[in-house]
Formats: structure tokens, sequence, C-alpha cells
């Protein structure tokens, strides 16, 4: 294989965003089908849809099971073996985690999956892709599957009544699409075209939300189906999926993502959401490449928007030694992305930086 070879999955089969697309469910699924599905959901996140959910949820012979931890092996192989042998699709409800594992139980099962999100923290609908975590919710790896996802299915009058900090987490995850990408694809001219127009989404959906994210946290604080809350939700599934769909290893992960797996090693970051730690996680890879404008400029938005400038910000104290010693070592752990950094980020290098996000 050579460096240019690249595999492009642009999306999900199919992505419904509207109010009602949930409806739309039964367009792809007889009835006989849907009996047979295996619905696997979050306790919160079933109280949220509850209301917009098709009576094919209810169906006597359709299995239901309650998410209880991460995307771990246990987990997987819990909800695996409820489903059986005779399903006929997967329905994921809920979150990143929920989702996460959905994709996997279903590619274990052999079946199609159906996404539904009741928040906008992630791509995890849109993408073909899971987080692996183990039990204790440390992050271990991404697996990337062969085929993709087959049905979205988004009701933004869910996400609209989510919390604030789960929209905040899509928006930090989604702004490290381009500051990510742009440093895997520092010569894009000599790489595929269709990098190129994921460098070129990266960019769109950074600018709508350095643009539009202020106003769409207020249509969320005012209940307000606005075009500005529509654009920063569709930007963080959809866009931020075909990100990666288009570019593949050009414009998926660096060094905030790494930064945010050192951060999962302390567990008094554990009440933090993923995207809000890889928020972070751009600042100190922006300092890693010296880019003291880029740090302020984000900084300036994350103190308008209400995410995190400082580790101090996370529970983590950056004179505690042994803390920053476990955050440094985990972050730099072999095979981790921010290894595609120029220069290979060390562990001297690291320190440096996470000390001037912290002045900066």
């Amino acid at each position: 294989m050579s460096d240019t070879d690249i595999r492009v999955v642009t999306g999900p089969a199919n992505y419904f965003s509207f109010p009602g697309a949930i409806d739309r469910l039964s367009d792809f699924y007889m009835p006989e089908q849907l009996d047979k599905a295996l619905w696997i959901y979050g306790e919160r996140a079933l109280v949220a849809a509850q209301d917009y959910l098709p009576d094919a949820f209810s169906a006597s012979q359709a299995r239901r099971v309650l998410f209880k931890a991460h995307c771990s092996e246990t987990e997987v192989q819990r909800i695996a073996d409820i489903g059986g042998g005779d399903r006929q699709v997967v329905i994921g409800i809920g979150g990143g985690a929920v989702l996460d594992t959905a994709k996997v139980v279903a590619r274990r099962l052999g079946l199609p999956v159906v996404a539904v999100p009741t928040i906008a923290a992630t791509c995890a609908a849109w993408t073909p892709l899971s987080v692996w975590y183990n039990d204790e919710g440390q992050a271990l790896r991404y697996e990337i599957f062969n085929d993709a996802n087959h049905l979205v299915l988004i009701e933004p009058r869910i996400i609209l009544a989510a919390p604030k900090e789960y929209l905040l987490a899509g928006i930090g995850d989604t702004l490290a699409k381009w500051y990510e990408a742009v440093v895997l694809s520092p010569q894009p001219e000599t790489l595929p075209l269709t990098v190129q127009l994921g460098l070129n989404t990266a960019l769109t959906i950074r600018d709508v939300l350095l643009s539009q994210s202020e106003a769409a946290l207020q249509a969320l604080a005012d209940n307000q189906l606005t075009q500005s809350f529509l654009n920063v939700l569709d930007a963080i599934i959809a866009g931020s999926g075909l990100v990666g769909g288009l570019g593949d290893r050009y414009t998926r992960i660096a060094a905030a993502h790494s930064v945010h797996n050192g951060l999962t090693a302390l567990p008094q970051t554990d009440a933090f959401l993923h995207g809000t730690k890889v928020a972070y996680g751009i600042l100190v890879q922006s300092a890693l490449l010296s880019q003291p404008e880029v740090v302020r400029q984000l900084k300036a938005l994350y103190r308008v928007l209400d995410l995190p400038v400082s580790l101090a910000e996370l529970n983590v104290d950056i004179h505690d030694e042994k803390q920053i010693a476990r955050l440094i070592e985990r972050t730099l752990q072999k095979g981790e992305s921010i290894h595609l950094l120029p220069g290979y980020p060390d562990a001297k290098q690291l320190r440096l930086a996470l000390e001037f996000v912290e002045r900066k």
C-alpha cells in the first residue's frame, strides 16, 4: 500500500436530521424485522427519546437492553449474548458510548445498525468506528469497521432538550477536526483529492463553530430550534464524521486526542466528557506546534462558551508532579497519535506545552 492509498467511507448509508426523523425507521425495516430488533439504550437517553420512539420499541418480541458502563469487551459481550442469534437489526439510542457499543454488537451479530443519537457530543452516530475502553473507563484503542452504518435518525428536539455540557463537548470534539487534520496533511496538494475535500470540510465546520456556537448554545438555553442550532448539530454529527470519511488517516486524530487519552489516566477527570477534554487537548497541541495566536484565539472563545482553558478546570493540579507525570506518560504512550506531530514531542516538550497553556 502506498502512502496515498486511502479508504473513503463518506458516511452512513442513510442520514436524516429533522423533526420527525425517527418515523423514517419504518421506511427501511418491515414490522416483522422491527419485531426482532435489539434495542440498546442509556437510561437517561430513553427518558429523553421516549416520546419520539415508534411503537416497534415496545414490540413483544423485541429485546431491549439497558447499557450499563463503557464500550468495553465485558459490556459488548454481555449485550451480544442477550441479542442471541435471531435478531434482525440493532438500534442504539443514546450518546457516544451507547452508539459505539451498538456498532460493535451489530458487527458481531452480523446485523445492520441504526443510530438514534440523543446528544450531539460526538460524531459517533455517523462514523463506522468505535472507541474501546476498559471496565474502569480508560481509553484503549479505536476500531474502524469495514462497512458503513446503515441508518442515522436525528430528532433535533431531543438534542435541544439535552444538557448544555453535551453540546459543548460536541463543539470541542468537532473543532479538533480542523486543528488535527491540518497537522496530518501539511502538503494536501500531494495527497488524493478526497483528502483535500476532507480538509475543506474541516475548515467549513470550524468556521461554523467559531461563528455560530455561541448562538447555538443560546438557542438551547431558550429551547428554540434555530438555524444556528441545527447547523452546529449537523456540523458535529455529519460534518465531523465526513472529514474522517473523506481523508481517512490524513484527517483523523493527532495530539489533541492523545491529550484526552492522557487525561483518562487521572480518575478526577472522569466527570468531564470526551469532547471537553479534547477541546483542552487542542490548546496543548497548538502550544506544541508553537502557535501562540491559536492558543489565545481559542482560549478567548472557550471562555465565552465555557470550555476549559486550564488543567485546574479539569480538576488537575499543574503543580502535582505525580499527576502530571501520569498524564504525560499516558499521552506519550507508544502508538498514540501525538507522535504524528512534527518533531515527535517528548516528555519535556509536553510539560512545557502544558505550562504554556496555563500561563496564556
